[in-house]
């Protein structure tokens, strides 16, 4: 096929009428215009899980001159609006053109932040339709099986990859997601990101990609929080074989111009963008247009704890591929892999770790990068990874080690864990990487019989370091497990739960308590239940803590008898800790009745603190801010509450 036919081919809303070209295989006729009414009532998220902790929100900056706020758990929703167009100019008379497209979307857009690791920013999306209008021209065709998987793709969550300053870079989509609907969702994800440069900048220049490919842009400073955006010419496009440059041909001509308005945590609050792109082809082809206009209005921004390790629970069974690639029917997910690899080879990448830059951005810049690699490596040709292991043998700085280990455990096939766990295991390594390993291995996306057979080998060992993270890594295995196999991952947490109750040691009863919090399983509850009532503030501590990821109500009024009613300051304060990870609504009575009686002014400071970083989520914890502000016997305290409450003011 000649080369500019996969350039003009990869064009986003081409790429919808290509697949709406494959609808048209049936004989079932349908009006010039069909509205499909999609019912407002979502289905159910991804089931969650938190690995780890993850730090409580922090508060808001005053000005948007700051780096923009990626706070894991923070779900925004936005009102969308969308319509998309494409059609063609015949280029000669007498030709016939295929028919033109239009596609109209309203409805909600829910953009949430799953995780931040290093530079990487993940994040869940969803589209919530009021109404779909699809019109093909007056003589279209949607199939009832069409129709049907059409809606229920439009409603299916993904999840993008972007970086800090928030230029999306990868799509993570169910791989039985309808191209049409990838196609809608990725062209509205590519016309509503906006990448934020850095403080006082009246205008910046950027490279971002779309699903047709890299462009540049220019963004401009119209007031304080006002700002525009223009793409000002393509230099890839996007093909079967990756983003080739743009040559003589095809001619691309793009004007689009983007208005948004952002907030205090630099997310944008209003969003309104037109977009008009042209391809030419050549004298023998039609000439493509497409038009796009689409709108965002913030309704709402919250916590949100089912968005807490939702990829990492599903990591597995997505298909990656940057936004700027080619979108065939017969796409091999293999493709996306070997963009990302760019024709590395294990022993470069390996080089490229022995000499990772001194500058701490670059360094985690190159360290991620590396990851990305090694793990498109390991996907591609599993044996790789049982290179490895020599390779830290042969000498290794631990921090330079750790993109190998995260490699092994976000692929986590069964190479890669018998790498793991054979890394692990070998006491000639130094201590912080064989930790590093055994965390790799218990945070591994799909845990197999080997991996958990190392971890409890690792957790009877001598090396009491070694052993105290392969207990809380059963534990994570335990919750990975329960994603999809329950009967695997019940055995983990009766062992753990049998493990607290056969020790009288307070640290060790504190740690299988940890571990039981880790697998977020239900039947852990009543373990965590009867340590509540231990004569150790360490071990009630220490169960307080792993209600966190427990389900509600029974942790939210367990959380809220012990942040009440314990005796120890210490134990009160970790409730307030376990209360941020979770949604605070429930929780409010008690902390505000906390807040007034409490003699603690640590653990006062601690429900102040929360309370301001949770505001933008929970508007009804402004009552706690403007109580203490009044209130609080402690000046400094008072003087916090002020703080937060301030930032805040309109």
């Amino acid at each position: 096929m000649p080369r500019k036919y996969l350039f003009l081919f990869s064009l986003p809303l081409l790429l919808i009428g290509l697949a709406t070209g494959a609808m048209a295989l049936t004989q079932e006729p349908l009006a010039s215009q069909e509205t499909l009414q999609v019912s407002s009532t979502a289905p159910s998220a991804l089931t969650p899980a938190v690995p780890v902790p993850v730090a409580p929100p922090l508060p808001l900056q005053k000005s948007p001159d700051t780096t923009r706020a990626w706070v894991p758990g923070m779900l925004y929703r936005y009102t969308l609006t969308s319509t998309q167009e494409v059609s063609s100019v015949q280029p000669q008379p007498g030709a016939q053109p295929p028919p033109g497209m239009r596609f109209h979307l309203r409805g909600e857009w829910r953009v949430g932040i799953v995780s931040v690791e290093g530079e990487q920013v993940h994040a869940r999306v969803q589209l919530v339709p009021s109404a779909a209008e699809v019109s093909l021209g007056g003589e279209g065709v949607l199939a009832p099986e069409v129709r049907r998987t059409f809606e229920a793709g439009l409603t299916q969550p993904f999840f993008l990859t972007l970086n800090r300053s928030g230029a999306v870079q990868l799509a993570h989509f169910d791989p039985d997601t309808d191209l049409l609907v990838q196609g809608l969702l990725r062209a509205t994800v590519a016309a509503t990101q906006h990448v934020w440069a850095g403080p006082s900048q009246i205008t910046w220049q950027t490279e971002e990609m779309d699903s047709t490919g890299r462009y540049s842009a220019r963004y401009t400073r119209k007031s304080a929080s006002r700002f525009e955006k223009s793409k000002l010419a393509y230099s890839h496009l996007a093909t079967p074989e990756g983003l080739q440059p743009l040559e003589d041909s095809p001619r691309v001509s793009v004007s689009a111009l983007t208005t948004f308005e952002l907030g205090e945590d630099l997310w944008a609050r209003t969003l309104q963008g037109r977009e008009h792109l042209e391809v030419d082809s050549g004298p023998s082809m039609f000439k493509a247009i497409s038009t796009l206009q689409v709108g965002l209005e913030l309704q709402e921004r919250r916590q949100d704890s089912s968005l807490l390790g939702a990829l990492d629970a599903r990591r597995g069974q997505l298909v990656t591929s940057p936004l700027a690639s080619y979108q065939g029917q017969e796409q091999d997910p293999r493709i996306a892999l070997r963009q990302v690899l760019a024709g590395k080879t294990f022993d470069e990448l390996v080089k490229g770790l022995h000499a990772l830059p001194t500058n701490e951005q670059e360094r985690d810049s190159a360290k991620t990068q590396a990851l990305e690699q090694l793990n498109a490596l390991f996907l591609l040709e599993p044996r790789q990874a049982l290179l490895v292991h020599a390779a830290l043998s042969a000498g290794m700085e631990p921090g330079a080690a750790s993109p190998l280990l995260g490699a092994l455990s976000a692929a986590s096939t069964p190479e890669c864990l018998q790498a793991l766990s054979r890394i692990a295991g070998d006491e000639a390594l130094p201590g912080p990487m064989r930790v590093d390993a055994i965390a790799a291995l218990g945070m591994a996306s799909t845990p197999n019989e080997e991996g958990v057979t190392a971890l409890r080998k690792l957790s009877h060992g001598a090396d009491a370091e070694l052993a105290d993270t392969a207990t809380l890594g059963l534990g994570n295995a335990a919750m990975k497990l329960g994603q999809g196999q329950p009967r695997d991952a019940e055995p983990l947490v009766h062992e753990l739960s049998s493990a607290y109750r056969s020790t009288s040691q307070p640290e060790q009863q504190a740690l299988m308590l940890r571990a039981l919090g880790n697998t977020r399983s239900p039947s852990a509850l009543p373990t965590l239940q009867s340590a509540l009532s231990s004569s150790s503030p360490e071990v009630r501590a220490a169960a307080v803590e792993a209600l966190r990821g427990m389900p509600a109500p029974g942790a939210d009024q367990l959380l809220s008898s012990i942040l009440l009613q314990d005796a120890t300051a210490e134990v009160r304060q970790s409730a307030v800790f376990a209360s941020s990870f979770r949604p605070l609504a429930p929780l409010l009575p008690a902390l505000a009745q906390a807040l007034r009686l409490d003699p603690s002014e640590l653990v006062r400071r601690e429900i102040i603190t929360l309370a301001g970083g949770q505001l933008p989520a929970a508007p009804e914890a402004r009552a706690l801010l403007e109580w203490s502000s009044q209130n609080e016997p402690n000046p400094s305290l008072r003087n916090t509450a002020l703080t937060f409450l301030s930032a805040r003011t309109p």
